[in-house]
């Protein structure tokens, strides 16, 4: 059979599992149809996309991501599985992994007349090669009138829908050779088409008739299809139009450079929530959040494939059906116990390509930091502190430096589920295990680096790298240390076991050119940082290892405030987009200047080291462990170090990085010597630093923590 015949065969998941607990079995099935359905959309990606690419397309472009899909979708099923009985140890690399072959693939949960015998040899059952049958269906795009202006993206939108309709309904048709009886065809894949055709070509109807006259069409016509035959498999014309191939038979892929996807904000066009459509609500953000950032990653992992409308047809598009869906099911979700909300979906679903923000306003930098991302940290201005009165204790938990070599680019917080979801490579402490697809219970069940054994909380931030010669090596810091911190007007309370925090923006280059004018500079002068918190400590504390800089004091003073920033920048209310360039904070400093902050990195003196401070905010709203945008459910303290009505100081996480490792060289031009590893759109600002955190302490351990805290101990 000819490449062109192939099809990607997967292995079978579920003869691998145990018997299904009747409580799982719903979501075990759900996860069993998702298998089919990425096997789908594979198998016609790769019809789609014949001819583009190098030899490695297929690999990287098709297979690579459909096995991250998979290991995702097994883990849950595991997952779904143990939570009401023994968590299988399943093969999920093995399971995982599909090749391009010429068999029909392993179908998970077959429809019910899969379940009969095959019948070979039926007049249904496509003919061999040489008479093989194909779907073809009637041209619509020749039977609608003039398209205005307003409607011709929903158009395009919807004819694109048409071809990628018919190609799953011929690679259907491929890979259920044999199955069924005499209407198989008829009932499981003609049918069915018919349903979508009928569906697609109304949405068109009703998007020209938003804005003109709409248009008479023949729907029932135009959406029944019919199985042909011929010498050679023939494929339907494509209702959208594609670009002519240059002069030399080939398409130049387009250059996505420095550039990310960037969507509107849907949190704050929400009416206020009814309490039952919550949870929901929160899931369909959360799954917002994680779209965008698998268009990212497919915009970093295909660059330089297909043609000049590639990432409009296969990566703006598609998140833009994505996208759709899910704001129509919170509509939906609101409309059950409220009056359903009227959202412009078409304009909050449709996305853009956006180039980074320039580092200067002049013109746009090369990829890369410069010696304009530096200070010499003697140029910045000390914040004063103000005392703590309420809670003035600290607690400590030690969990090494990383030594251990966990690192990974995902970030499970941010991106639950997708590899390699941050797009930078994260340094972890505390937790074994995080990754992508850790879970609670996963969490729970992992070894931990920290000395209580009782703190199983996952401590992770982006790389430090150190640039020499053109070549960037990541190292780790000499210094860790996890200090839990008071409340400058209140006691703290117990933070509840798996709660989720993040700080800073990994995406401050991108968002501050969103929000800004396009002349406004993001290089300021940063000596005298707006939004740098108060309440620094007086050095680092001497719990660290052996090989830090000789001059940190004995310990941290017991006097330090909890965070007194003058615009507390994350305590953004409950609407507040997911994503601001509000959310950076400034991070660096160096040992024995650390009453100091900035934005940018730090020139330390000879003897200095450079450090990075990231606060974590400490105002629960004592119900979720998490929330749509990731820091709504956990904020600031305001700028008098409270926290805001209706939240409850916990204890504030000041994770204090020390690199007593990096080059104190003076940078120049491009030459610099450490940068940290980010994201490519954000040309490794020093702006872009963050963290996050998932508390995994037992409740014995909290308790200690807290007490610590509220008696002024330093435990």
């Amino acid at each position: 059979m000819s490449a062109r015949a192939d099809t990607i065969s997967c292995p079978s998941v579920a003869d691998k599992l145990p018997e299904i607990p009747a409580a799982a079995q719903a979501e075990v099935d759900r996860n069993l149809a998702l298998l089919n359905t990425q096997i789908a959309e594979a198998n016609k990606r790769l019809v789609t996309s014949a001819g583009e690419g190098g030899p490695n397309f297929v690999q990287n472009a098709i297979l690579g991501p459909l096995s991250d899909k998979r290991t995702a979708t097994i883990n849950r099923i595991a997952t779904a599985i143990g939570r009401v009985a023994a968590r299988p140890e399943l093969q999920v690399a093995s399971l995982s992994t599909c090749k391009l072959g010429g068999g029909a693939t392993a179908t998970e949960a077959p429809a019910p007349e899969a379940s009969a015998s095959a019948t070979p040899g039926t007049s249904d059952a496509p003919a061999p090669e040489g008479t093989a049958k194909t779907i073809t269906c009637p041209s619509v795009a020749d039977k609608l009138p003039e398209i205005p202006a307003a409607a011709k993206a929903e158009i395009d939108r919807n004819l694109a829908l048409l071809d990628t309709q018919i190609a799953e309904a011929n690679k259907r048709l491929v890979t259920s050779a044999g199955e069924g009886g005499p209407n198989f065809i008829q009932n499981a894949i003609l049918g069915p088409l018919a349903d979508k055709r009928t569906a697609t070509i109304n949405r068109m109807a009703t998007a020209i008739g938003r804005v003109a006259a709409r248009p008479n069409l023949q729907v029932e016509a135009l959406s029944t299809c019919k199985l042909g035959s011929g010498g050679a498999t023939a494929t339907a014309a494509p209702e959208s139009p594609t670009s002519p191939p240059s002069d030399d038979g080939t398409t130049a892929p387009p250059s996505t450079g420095s550039k990310t996807i960037t969507c509107p904000s849907v949190a704050d066009k929400l009416p206020e929530i009814p309490a039952a459509a919550k949870a929901e609500i929160d899931r369909n953000l959360a799954l917002l959040d994680t779209q965008i950032a698998e268009a990212n990653k497919r915009l970093v992992t295909s660059a330089g494939e297909g043609g000049p409308n590639f990432i409009q047809n296969a990566i703006l598009g598609p998140l833009a059906d994505k996208r759709t869906a899910t704001i129509n099911r919170m509509a939906t979700a609101i409309g059950r116990v409220a009056a359903r909300p009227n959202l412009q979906v078409e304009a909050l679903s449709t996305c853009k390509l956006s180039a980074a923000a320039a580092k200067s306003s002049a013109a746009a930098k090369s990829a890369g930091p410069s010696a304009d991302d530096f200070i010499d940290i003697q140029a910045v201005s000390p914040v004063q502190q103000p005392k703590l009165t309420a809670s003035s204790g600290t607690f400590v938990s030690r969990c090494g430096t990383g030594q251990e070599g966990h690192t990974n680019s995902d970030n499970v917080i941010i991106a639950p589920g997708v590899s390699n979801g941050a797009q930078h490579v994260n340094n972890y402490v505390g937790n074994e295990s995080t990754d992508a697809f850790s879970t609670n219970e996963s969490l729970a069940a992992a070894d931990t680096t920290c000395r209580f054994s009782a703190d199983q909380s996952s401590y992770f931030w982006p790389a430090l790298q150190v640039l020499t010669g053109g070549k960037s090596t990541s190292v780790l810091p000499t210094a860790v240390q996890l200090q839990f911190r008071g409340n400058a007007t209140s006691r703290v309370t117990a933070a509840p076991r798996f709660l989720r925090l993040v700080t800073g923006d990994a995406m401050a280059v991108t968002n501050s050119a969103a929000d800004a004018p396009a002349d406004t500079s993001t290089d300021a002068p940063t000596d005298v940082p707006t939004d740098a918190p108060s309440d620094l400590p007086t050095d680092v504390p001497s719990d660290l290892p052996t090989d830090v800089p000789t001059d940190l004091p004995t310990d941290v003073a017991t006097d330090v405030p909890a965070d007194t920033s003058t615009d507390a920048p994350t305590d953004a209310p409950a609407d507040a987009p997911a994503a601001s360039a509000d959310n950076a904070r400034p991070t660096f400093s160096c040992t024995g200047f650390t009453d100091r902050l900035t934005d940018k990195y730090p020139i330390c003196p000879d003897g200095s080291a450079v450090v990075r401070i990231l606060d974590m905010p400490s105002c629960w709203d004592g119900q979720n462990l998490d929330s749509a945008d990731h820091r709504t459910h956990v904020v600031f303290p305001d700028e008098n170090g409270a926290c805001p009505s209706g939240t409850k100081a916990v204890p504030q996480l000041r994770m204090t990085l020390v690199y007593g490792n990096v080059p104190n060289t003076q940078p120049e031009g491009t030459n610099v010597p450490f940068a940290l590893d980010g994201v490519a759109s954000e040309q490794q600002s020093p702006n872009t630093d963050h963290a996050g955190a998932i508390e995994v302490m037992s409740k014995q351990l909290m308790k200690t923590v807290v007490r610590c805290i509220n008696t002024g101990r330093r435990c």
